[in-house]
């Protein structure tokens, strides 16, 4: 068999494929630009859905959560919420630092 050229990986493989060769915490803003996503929706449900696949792999995905650039408030998300805040609710800043997120094992 032959091996796939990247160039022709769906959006998701890409994605995937970055999220499990970096080991640490990946920030939105900067998957958005290195996979030349139109729009951070788009992630999002690219994210959702790799989430889904990894469970089956014995693997989640962590998120950390948005917080506000200002006065560091930090966002609450349920479960595997994945938001991208536009204003603070305590000061009402825009400077919202996107949430990060990892692929960690199940424990």
């Amino acid at each position: 068999m032959y091996e796939k050229n990247s160039r022709w990986k769906t959006r998701r493989e890409k994605l995937l494929e970055l999220l499990e060769d970096i080991k640490e915490i990946n920030d939105l803003k900067a998957l958005v630009k290195e996979l030349d996503y139109p729009n951070k929706s788009i992630l999002i449900k690219d994210i959702a859905h790799i989430a889904k696949t990894l469970i089956n792999q014995g693997k989640k995905i962590y998120v950390a959560p948005s917080s506000c650039g200002l006065c560091g408030y930090i966002f609450t998300q349920k479960g595997f919420e994945l938001k991208i805040p536009s204003k603070c609710p305590k000061c009402k800043s825009e400077k919202i630092i996107w949430p990060s997120i990892k692929i960690e094992k199940k424990s």
